[in-house]
C-alpha cells in the first residue's frame, strides 16, 4: 500500500468531505469569485494521531459550499452555489450515495429556483419519507426537496420567499457604521442557514436580521398549515446580520456576521428571547472581521466561533448565565469559513478559504482550548463533515 494510504476501516480512523469552491459565483459584495478547489474531497483521518490523509476528489461538484448527512449517513447532500445553474437564475443540490469504503457515487441533482445556495440539512427519517432543505442566499429563499425511497432527489416540494424591507428605527445607534446606513433603503433577504432541530426547520437570514421556525410534520416536510408561516419568529437587532446555529437543549447560539457577535437565545416552547449579545473578537481588536461558524462541543460545555479576518477560532465556555471567552486560537490561514469537531471530541480542524489549507488543532476535552497540530494543502475549502 503507497505510503499514507490507509484502509477507512482500521480503529481510529475517520472519514472526513471537504467542500470547496470550484466554479464562479456572486458574493455578497456584488463580485464574482471564481475557486480553484476540487469539488468534495475525501479524506482519512487519524484520531489518534490527527493526521489527514487525501483520498479521492469529485471536480464534478461545482461549489459545494455546504455538504450534510441524511440521517443514516448513506446520502450525502451537497449545495452547488451557483447563480445560473442550467439557465434557472439559481444553483443546485446534489445527492451522493456512501458506499461501504466512504467513496461517493453521485445520484441526482436539481435546481434549488433560488440564487446561490449556501447551506443544507436533512430531517430526520419518519419510515420511507425524508426531506432535504437549502437556503439560498443571494435568492432570500429557504427550498424544500421531497427524496425518493433510494435518497436520491424526488421534487423541489416548497419555496419560502423572503421579501425585502425597509430599516426600522430602533431609537438606538444602528451596530453598523450610521453613516453607512440609509434608514429609507431596503434590507435585502439573505436566507443563509437552514437547520433541523428538535423537530423545527430554523432558517437565518443575515439580510433581514431574523431567525425563523418551522414546525416539522410527520414526513420531516413543512406542516401544511405551516409552509410559508413559521411558528416562531425572533428579529434580532440591526445589523447584526445572523449566520450560522448550534443548538444545546434549550439554547439556540447565533453567529452573527455583521456585528462581529454572539448572540444567544433560549426557547420556553414557541417563545425565543434574547438573553445575551457578546463580541466575537478579544476586547479592543480593530481588524475588518466577520464572524462564520458556529458549533458547540457534544457534551454541550464549549462553543468555538469562526472569526473571519481576525483568522482565529473563538472558544467560550458555556455557563447557565450566558457564555464567557477563553481562547483566540489562531486558526492557521485567512478566513476560516468552516470547521469541525473530529468524531472523538480530541481534535478541530478549520478550513482556511483564501490561503488554501486546512489547520489541525489538538482540543484539551477538559479545557477546551485548541493548541495547533498541522496543516494540509486544500485550495478554496469552505466546509468540512465528518
Amino acid at each position: 500500500m503507497p505510503d499514507g494510504l490507509r484502509s477507512g476501516m482500521e480503529i481510529g480512523m475517520e472519514q472526513l468531505y471537504a467542500g470547496s469552491y470550484n466554479a464562479p459565483v456572486l458574493t455578497g459584495d456584488g463580485t464574482v469569485y471564481q475557486g480553484n478547489g476540487k469539488g468534495i474531497t475525501r479524506y482519512e483521518f487519524d484520531e489518534e494521531t490527527g493526521k489527514l490523509f487525501e483520498k479521492e476528489s469529485i471536480p464534478e461538484a461545482p461549489n459545494a459550499s455546504w455538504l450534510a448527512f441524511s440521517p443514516d449517513r448513506k446520502r450525502l447532500y451537497a449545495v452547488n452555489e451557483l447563480d445560473n445553474h442550467e439557465g434557472t437564475k439559481g444553483g443546485a443540490v446534489s445527492a451522493y450515495l456512501v458506499q461501504e469504503d466512504g467513496c461517493l457515487r453521485f445520484m441526482n441533482r436539481l435546481p434549488v429556483m433560488g440564487a446561490a445556495p449556501c447551506h443544507v440539512d436533512c430531517a430526520p427519517e419518519h419510515g420511507q419519507a425524508r426531506h432535504v432543505y437549502t437556503a439560498n442566499y443571494n435568492g432570500g429563499s429557504l427550498s424544500a426537496f421531497s427524496l425518493k425511497e433510494d435518497g436520491s432527489l424526488k421534487a423541489l416540494d416548497c419555496l419560502v420567499q423572503h421579501e425585502p424591507c425597509f430599516w426600522e428605527n430602533e431609537g438606538q445607534a444602528s451596530v453598523l457604521d450610521p453613516a453607512s446606513v440609509d434608514k429609507g433603503k431596503k434590507k435585502l433577504p439573505h436566507v443563509h442557514s437552514s437547520s433541523v432541530f428538535d423537530g423545527f426547520l430554523w432558517i437565518t437570514d443575515l439580510g433581514l436580521d431574523i431567525l425563523e421556525a418551522y414546525r416539522l410534520d410527520i414526513t420531516g416536510g413543512l406542516e401544511t398549515e405551516g409552509k410559508g408561516a413559521p411558528c416562531m419568529q425572533l428579529k434580532l437587532p440591526n445589523g447584526c446580520g445572523p449566520r450560522s446555529l448550534a443548538f444545546w437543549k434549550n439554547r439556540i447560539f447565533v453567529s452573527c456576521e455583521l456585528s462581529n457577535e454572539v448572540a444567544v437565545l433560549e426557547r420556553k416552547g414557541d417563545s425565543l428571547t434574547l438573553i445575551q449579545r457578546i463580541s466575537s473578537l478579544p476586547e479592543g481588536t480593530d481588524v475588518d472581521n466577520h464572524v462564520g461558524g458556529i458549533q458547540i462541543s457534544e457534551d454541550g460545555r464549549y462553543l468555538y466561533v469562526g472569526n473571519r479576518g481576525h483568522d482565529s477560532i473563538a472558544v467560550f465556555s458555556v455557563k447557565k448565565e450566558g457564555i464567557v471567552p477563553e481562547q483566540w486560537a489562531p486558526s492557521g490561514g485567512r478566513n476560516p469559513r468552516g470547521f469541525s469537531l473530529s468524531p472523538s471530541g480530541k481534535w478541530l480542524l478549520a478550513a482556511n478559504q483564501d490561503s488554501g489549507n486546512l489547520t489541525v488543532m489538538k482540543r484539551d476535552e477538559e479545557t477546551g482550548l485548541l493548541h495547533s497540530a498541522g496543516c494540509y494543502e486544500a485550495q478554496a475549502v469552505v466546509c468540512l463533515l465528518f
